[in-house]
């Protein structure tokens, strides 16, 4: 791992842990409602559109995955912002 890589899991580490019981609460949200798409992943869709703009996606992704997430319909909800949901 290089020094970027190490500085930047020390930031998400940090963020998580001022942050973890609202994220947890978010996911556990999510997860609790009826899914209504394959993999949940159009709830993390909208938490990933709320929480990109202060954190940026990519990191907005890890910490939904580290508040225990779905994986996978985090992934997909990411695949969708990026491709401008075309």
């Amino acid at each position: 791992m290089n020094k970027a890589e190490i500085t930047k899991n020390k930031y998400l580490k940090s963020l998580f842990n001022s942050i973890r019981s609202e994220l947890i609460e978010l996911v556990s949200n999510a997860e609790n409602k009826p899914h209504t798409t394959q993999n949940n992943y159009g709830r993390y869709l909208s938490l990933l559109t709320m929480l990109k703009a202060s954190t940026g996606l990519d990191n907005a992704v890890e910490l939904l995955i580290m508040a225990g997430g779905n994986k996978r319909g985090i992934l997909d909800a990411k695949k969708i912002l990026n491709s401008g949901g075309n």
